[in-house]
């Protein structure tokens, strides 16, 4: 008997950090730096529209001398915004990732809400749990490493 493929439901993020499309850039990124997530989900009217991410923030507001006090999110933000179902294979959000060059996916149920988000290291870490960690290639996009630094070595 075959084991089924994981579900994107079985890897993903439930506690999606979501942000309203009219918060400021700075808010946001404190708001991402207090909670330790590399993007934000960017919403309106409670509907995911949008995400923002540190590469975002670096390369539109940093990089272009920006006060982030004086951009919003919805001026930044990546769009259109990819989204996969709970119920879909790893494969196929993999394959959704490879295809738009993105390395996030945000999760909507049936009825379009958001339920989670499931990155690329999220797929690394079940590729490394199934091979029981003995690839260091996935242990390493994983950033798994047994007796490793907790938090890495930078500070």
């Amino acid at each position: 008997m075959t084991q089924a493929e994981p579900t994107v439901a079985k890897v993903m993020e439930k506690a999606v950090m979501a942000v309203d499309l009219n918060v400021n850039a700075r808010d946001c990124a404190k708001a991402m730096t207090k909670r330790g997530v590399s993007c934000a989900v960017i919403t309106q009217e409670g509907s995911a529209v949008g995400i923002v991410t540190e590469r975002d923030l670096v390369s539109k507001v940093l990089a272009e001398t920006i006060d982030p006090k004086n951009v919003l999110v919805r001026d930044i933000m990546s769009t259109p915004l990819i989204t996969i179902a709970p119920s879909a294979p790893l494969t196929g959000a993999a394959e959704l990732m490879a295809q738009y060059r993105i390395r996030r996916l945000v999760v909507v149920g049936q009825s379009g809400g958001l339920v989670g988000i499931v990155t690329a290291g999220d797929i690394a870490r079940s590729l490394a749990e199934k091979h029981g960690y003995r690839e260091a290639t996935f242990n390493a996009m994983a950033r798994y490493a047994e007796g490793g630094f907790e938090g890495g070595p930078y500070q």
